[in-house]
């Protein structure tokens, strides 16, 4: 059986211009329970406030390439379409009733590029595929992974502060992660694992790729860098911290310090990676 002989193929002008519509409704219709809890938890868990951005910057260059799309050939890839919607429609079902979130999450995205495939064929998905594929991007990772990288990561960033803080001269012993100094105690905590950061920069990575003219090659750098830069920004948070502590006093650190704290990593993170950006494009091999 071909492709045209399955459902969602255009058949007519008039449908072509209807399926779309009503697809839109049903999609908003099936995911608003999925769609309510994700947003949610964008607004008020600071690990994930960086979703609120995906959607509406996946939506700006949906908008800007507005062009180029509707430049697509129709058609449909009914096969492969149904295919993903059916995989989606599984993982909603299933992460639904054993209240997997993730699961129910995950098909979101996949839903959305099964029905293009189906109303508008491999080539509109095709230069669509980095909004579509950014859309990931906006689903929290699983609990259980959460947490069993979050220690690692407090030990790894405790030692890489520790390690700096005696290069430019500042007593402090480490004992797992807390960093104990002449005059505080900074316990490295969950918060300040970077594994936050993390997703932050490679979240912002992919933005700066997505509005930079590079090869493919470069923009892979560019999106690779986003993890050193995450730990090194981190590390610049806790050393600051001590330092403050160390030549100011504790209670600087515990209130405005504090305060700024992720300011800080964001900014020392978003600096590093227009830098590596403008080195890549200055940089022609």
């Amino acid at each position: 059986m071909s492709d045209s002989a399955l459902p969602g193929t255009y058949v007519g002008s008039g449908r072509s211009r209807l399926f779309p519509g009503i697809a839109a409704a049903l999609f908003l219709l099936l995911y608003l329970p999925v769609l309510l809890p994700l947003a949610k938890q964008w607004i008020y868990d600071s690990n994930y406030q960086h979703g609120i951005a995906v959607p509406l910057v996946s939506a700006f260059i949906f908008w800007r390439r507005r062009a180029v799309l509707a430049a697509a050939a129709e058609g449909s890839s009914a096969r492969a379409g149904w295919m993903l919607i059916i995989l989606a429609s599984l993982l909603l079902i299933g992460g639904t009733a054993a209240a997997e979130l993730f699961a129910a999450r995950l098909s979101l995205p996949l839903m959305l590029i099964g029905m293009l495939l189906v109303l508008r064929g491999r080539e509109f998905v095709g230069r669509a595929a980095f909004p579509l594929l950014f859309l990931f991007m906006m689903i929290p990772i699983p609990y259980i992974l959460y947490y069993n990288l979050t220690f690692p990561m407090q030990l790894m960033s405790a030692k890489l502060s520790a390690a700096s803080l005696r290069a430019i001269g500042v007593d402090v012993v480490r004992r797992g992660n807390i960093l104990s100094l002449p005059n505080y105690t900074l316990e490295v905590v969950a918060a300040c694992s970077g594994l936050r950061s993390l997703m932050t920069m490679i979240t912002l990575s992919l933005i700066l790729c997505a509005f930079t003219e590079m090869s493919f090659r470069r923009k892979l750098i560019l999106a690779a860098s986003s993890v050193p830069i995450a730990i090194v920004a981190n590390t610049i948070r806790l050393v600051v911290m001590a330092v403050g502590a160390y030549a100011v006093s504790p209670a600087f650190v515990d209130g405005i310090l504090h305060e700024i704290s992720g300011l800080i990593v964001f900014a020392a993170g978003f600096v590093m990676l227009l830098i590596v950006r403008g080195l890549l494009k200055w940089h022609r091999t």
